[in-house]
């Protein structure tokens, strides 16, 4: 009896962390699909030389220091996604790094570009981490 219910809170657990791990896995490739499909309209903007549409892609409290200096950095590090890109996602925050070449056959470096999430839409903060 004692090792039933053992083996029934065992198996009630192993089943919990892995809905839980399949949920977050869901959101994050959704997330991560959404990103995609805002870098593309980012490098499509400033493709155009479009500064307005660039702008309209970052989030307003960031829009000031975007328009200042943020579409040379921009343009610097952003590339098209590739093979060699990454999208890290945690909660509300990514970075996107569109090259991600390999030093040393294991350090992973590369530029990154910051955004945020709000109110369920994914936006630019203009913050671009060239490495």
């Amino acid at each position: 009896m004692r090792y039933q219910r053992l083996t029934l809170f065992s198996a009630a657990g192993v089943l919990f962390l892995l809905v839980a791990t399949m949920l977050v896995h869901r959101s994050t490739r959704q997330d991560q699909t959404q990103i995609q499909a805002r870098y593309q309209q980012m490098l499509a903007a400033l493709s155009a030389n479009d500064t307005n549409a660039a702008l309209a892609l970052v989030a307003s409290p960031h829009r000031r220091r975007f328009d200042g200096f943020g579409p040379s950095a921009f343009n610097y590090a952003a590339k098209p996604l590739g093979s060699h890109s990454s999208i890290r996602v945690s909660g509300d925050e990514a970075a996107v790094c569109p090259e991600r070449p390999l030093h040393f056959f294991f350090l992973p470096v590369g530029d990154t570009i910051d955004m945020i999430k709000v109110n369920g839409d994914w936006f630019f903060t203009g913050d671009v981490h060239i490495d």
